[in-house]
């Protein structure tokens, strides 16, 4: 099933009675806030369990701290940090959710680890999860502890997933002439495509909401809504959390060079594999990456 913006109705009439009321929000809202998913036991578990493996690999972890001790964005570290795939893979509710909608088996693409907020600026993730075929994503935060107007909660622009896709090709020839040469991570058309975004969220009378939530909470957000992170008041404060990318299975993900190109023919088979820890699958990488430093590790590189 395409995340459908018509045939709401219809959707909601074949939906399991459990999960209807947070199906109905993220389809009419554009995110939905699925409280308590998780034990709140499960979620100092994986905080206190991170603490040890940063100790315990020390060398990887202290250069890439910031000026409070804490660590940003750190990519995939779910493939050394196992406990991590446990915020998924125990989820049912989220789940759930997500598998109806997507009419298939989730899997977790890539993931985002963070002990302090993000502070981002509003944007939509689309531009750099790109499906095949296309909006076959969701965006899924996990709360490992309360967050509040000091530590950075999440900000969400509800009912942006409703605004119309701009006109991608005519955007990206503004800044190249074959398409085909596009940057797939350029900062400009990044730039330029969140701009408008804003702009038209500006002219609809569609401002931000600041959610905080409570640690176990989760937050599954649709493709096209746009988010990001309020200022950290408190810099000495931690908010540890995951976002989890998720597909279905087998759905490749690609960047800006195919969201800005969109008839560029490409593969609809991801070609990476997948790993597996129970009953839910996720795909392999061989790198670890702490965004904010642009530092990558290898997997082997952890001891765990």
């Amino acid at each position: 099933m395409l995340l459908p913006l018509t045939g709401h109705d219809l959707v909601l009439s074949k939906c399991p009675t459990a999960i209807r009321t947070y199906v109905n929000q993220v389809l009419s809202d554009g995110y939905t806030i699925i409280p308590r998913s998780l034990p709140l036991s499960l979620c100092d578990e994986v905080r206190e369990g991170f603490i040890r493996l940063s100790r315990a690999n020390e060398e990887i972890f202290k250069p890439n701290e910031d000026d409070y001790g804490h660590y940003g964005r750190i990519c995939n570290l779910h493939l050394v940090y196992e406990p991590l795939i446990e915020l998924f893979r125990q989820n049912s509710a989220a789940l759930a959710v997500m598998d109806y909608l997507f009419g298939a088996e989730t899997v977790i693409y890539t993931t985002l680890f963070y002990e302090r907020g993000s502070a981002q600026t509003i944007h939509r993730d689309s531009p750099l999860f790109t499906t095949r075929p296309e909006y076959k994503y969701f965006g899924v935060w996990v709360a490992l502890e309360d967050t509040d107007a000091d530590n950075g909660p999440l900000v969400v622009v509800r009912r942006g997933h409703l605004i119309p896709e701009v006109d991608r090709e005519a955007m990206a020839r503004r800044f190249y002439d074959n398409l085909d040469d596009i940057d797939p991570l350029s900062g400009e058309l990044w730039g330029a495509y969140q701009g408008e975004l804003g702009r038209e969220c500006e002219q609809r009378g569609l401002a931000t909401e600041t959610l905080c939530v409570s640690k176990g909470d989760t937050i599954i957000w649709h493709p096209q809504a746009p988010h990001g992170g309020a200022p950290i008041r408190d810099l000495a404060r931690t908010r540890f959390s995951l976002v989890m990318h998720t597909t279905p299975l087998g759905v490749p993900v690609y960047h800006q060079n195919v969201f800005f190109h969109p008839s560029k023919p490409v593969s609809d088979v991801a070609p990476w594999r997948y790993l597996r820890r129970g009953e839910r699958q996720y795909a392999e990488f061989a790198e670890i990456m702490f965004l904010e430093r642009n530092r990558n590790y290898k997997v082997e590189d952890f001891r765990v």
